[in-house]
């Protein structure tokens, strides 16, 4: 067994000249929740990760899912 990850951004719902609004967290959770359920793997840890908006100050938080991946050498 392996690890891998997936990670879910949030969308921009609206963007000025010089700044951006992001969706809330809640709707990038949501995202996250519909890929496990239709992916079916097994998931071993969720975190969120605060990165920088690098086009003004604020930040924002993606929503890191940490999982299981099948052995290729199986």
């Amino acid at each position: 067994m392996g690890i891998g990850y997936q990670d879910f951004f949030p969308e921009v719902v609206n963007s000025g000249f010089f700044t951006k609004e992001f969706e809330e967290l809640t709707a990038t959770v949501t995202l996250a929740n519909q890929w496990i359920s239709s992916s079916g793997v097994r998931v071993i840890n969720v975190e969120t990760i605060v990165l920088p908006n690098t086009q003004n100050v604020k930040w924002y938080q993606v929503v890191r899912i940490w999982h299981e991946v099948p052995d290729v050498n199986s």
